[in-house]
């Protein structure tokens, strides 16, 4: 079983970034996961979520759907980010949560596979943000 607050420490000294953002990593269940990061370390002038902030934790969570699940299936490789895009439909006003998932159990596993065989693979995810008071 992984422990969370363990490589959540861990994240947090190799991505130092991840360290002031004030990130919890809530749960994970090889499949999805969820962040959970509070509004005061995350907020700009106008008392709502920094889109910096928000734009680096969806990265974040992204990010350690795929380390984790890799963790978890003993596959050590490098991961890196080549494509992100975001849409601030509305503002952040309290804390907030981040959650990403597999697509299917079907990419994921053509993912591995592909993984496995050639040393790198891709795949899209999408992080979806919520907060009690978005406006």
């Amino acid at each position: 079983m992984i422990n969370l607050e363990h490589e959540l420490a861990y994240i947090q000294q190799h991505i130092p970034i991840t360290a002031n953002l004030g990130v919890e990593i809530k749960s994970f269940d090889g499949c999805e996961i969820i962040i959970t990061a509070p509004l005061e370390e995350n907020k700009n002038l106008h008392g709502t979520a920094f889109g910096g902030s928000q734009a680096a934790i969806g990265i974040l969570t992204g990010w350690a759907l795929i380390y984790l699940k890799l963790k978890q299936l003993g596959i050590d490789n490098d991961l890196v980010i080549q494509k992100s895009e975001y849409d601030f439909k509305k503002p952040v006003t309290a804390d907030f949560t981040y959650t990403c998932a597999f697509p299917s159990t079907e990419t994921l596993e053509a993912f591995i596979q592909t993984l496995k065989e050639k040393g790198k693979s891709r795949l899209s995810l999408t992080a979806e943000v919520e907060s009690k008071n978005q406006w």
